[in-house]
C-alpha cells in the first residue's frame, strides 16, 4: 500500500495547557490506529505543526475534519507527497511540546515552526522537509 506524508500548519486559538494537549494527543491515538494513519504533533508558542502519514484518500478525509476543529484557525498544507516509508512508523500519534524546551533537537524544530510561520526555506530546503530529514536521521 503506498502512503503520503501530510504536513500542515496551524494556530491556536487559545493557549494550550499541558491537559489540553494530553487530550488532543489520546484522541489521535486512539483514532488514528484503525485507520492506519502515523504522525507526530509539535506545538510551540500558539502554532501547531503536524504530521501525518497514511493512505492519501484516508489523509484527505482526515485533515478535512481536522481543518474545521475550533482549537485552531488558519490551517494550511505546507507539504502532501507520497512517502517511500513512514518517519513516524512507531506512534499512531507523537506529541512535542517545545514549550516545555525539554525536546531534542529543540532549536531545530524551533526553527522548523518559524519558517513555516514565515513561509520561507531553511537553507535550500522546505520546513516541511526539513523536519521530516531530522526524524529520519
Amino acid at each position: 500500500m503506498s502512503i503520503n506524508q501530510l504536513v500542515y500548519l496551524s494556530e491556536a486559538v487559545k493557549k494550550m495547557s499541558r491537559a489540553d494537549l494530553d487530550s488532543i494527543q489520546n484522541v489521535a491515538k486512539t483514532n488514528n490506529q484503525p485507520i492506519d494513519v502515523t504522525g507526530s504533533l509539535f506545538y510551540n508558542g500558539g502554532w501547531f505543526l503536524q504530521i501525518l502519514e497514511g493512505p492519501l484518500a484516508t489523509l484527505d478525509s482526515l485533515y478535512s475534519k481536522i481543518e474545521k476543529d475550533p482549537r485552531h484557525k488558519n490551517s494550511r498544507v505546507i507539504y502532501n507527497e507520497p512517502a517511500k516509508f513512514r518517519t513516524f512508523g512507531r506512534w499512531s500519534m507523537n506529541m512535542i511540546n517545545l514549550d516545555d524546551r525539554q525536546a531534542d533537537k529543540y532549536n531545530e524544530l524551533v526553527e522548523v515552526i518559524e519558517a513555516a510561520k514565515a513561509n520561507r526555506k531553511i537553507g535550500a530546503a522546505s520546513p516541511a522537509a526539513t523536519i521530516l530529514k531530522i526524524f529520519q536521521s
